[in-house]
């Protein structure tokens, strides 16, 4: 397993996460991340779900919508206070905010019906403790949603056979590159990767890809010049397409559900 820094942050924040000028596909992606994971999880009126790496509590906030009780878990003191500032501008008393690390978060066994983690398992410090800490929290009939940037997307594969040709014209020497994960994240995720990680803990019930292309070389830019209808029918015709190529989608969508 590919891995990094290995380290808590308890002060992350989510500011340089969006860039000043956001393509098209940025917008896209950010935007169907939470209507795919509010999908897979489907929740029901009364089930309790866990919003793992919460960040702002906003997709903690559209379970509650939906029925469930949400609960927001981060271990960042000032996401935690970003979501408390979200929830009191979006009527979001009926969430539940919780600061605490995922590999050890403060549940009763078999307690939780659902779990969403949307962009945040590559941050976890310890990963196996973080899916035996799932596993154990759910419920035996529940299931879990992550949702993760796959680092050998095909945009990525791009990248990195492109760059060498342009390197003296698309980045300034020493900036991060879209392909290559930032300095907080503690492991790179890919497809064989994913499923490795949940193999010891869960059965995989779903496992789908989304968009494709995002973060290519000039794509956004591209995207940007062409009408808006134009633009959002090349990215949803792309994500039909990332659905079925998980291994090439630009972000992995997996449901497990605990084996025992």
């Amino acid at each position: 397993m590919d891995y990094t820094n290995k380290n808590f942050d308890l002060e992350w924040d989510d500011e340089g996460v969006v860039p000043e000028i956001v393509f098209p596909d940025t917008m896209f992606i950010f935007k169907r991340m939470g209507e795919v994971i509010l999908e897979m999880a489907s929740p029901v009126n009364g089930e309790r779900v866990l919003d793992v790496g919460c960040g702002r509590a906003i997709d903690a906030l559209q379970f509650a919508k939906s029925g469930a009780l949400a609960i927001g878990l981060d271990p960042s003191s000032k996401m935690m206070l970003g979501a408390k500032s979200f929830l009191n501008d979006n009527n979001g008393d009926n969430v539940e905010l919780v600061r605490a690390i995922g590999e050890a978060m403060p549940f009763k066994n078999r307690s939780l019906d659902k779990i969403i983690c949307k962009g945040a398992l590559d941050h976890f410090a310890d990963m196996p403790k973080t899916m035996a800490d799932m596993a154990q929290t759910l419920k035996p009939t529940g299931s879990a949603i992550i949702a993760i940037a796959n680092f050998d997307s095909l945009s990525c594969k791009i990248g990195r056979n492109w760059f060498p040709i342009v390197k003296k014209l698309y980045r300034k020497k020493g900036d991060r590159h879209p392909w290559q994960p930032p300095e907080d994240h503690n492991y790179k995720f890919d497809c064989p990767t994913l499923k490795a990680t949940v193999a010891n803990d869960f059965k995989i019930q779903k496992i789908k890809g989304m968009s494709l292309l995002w973060t290519t070389p000039y794509w956004g830019k591209i995207l940007s010049l062409m009408p808006k209808w134009i633009s959002n029918g090349i990215l949803k015709t792309l994500d039909k397409i990332a659905s079925r190529l998980p291994s090439l989608a630009d972000v992995i969508v997996i449901k497990i559900t605990p084996k025992n």
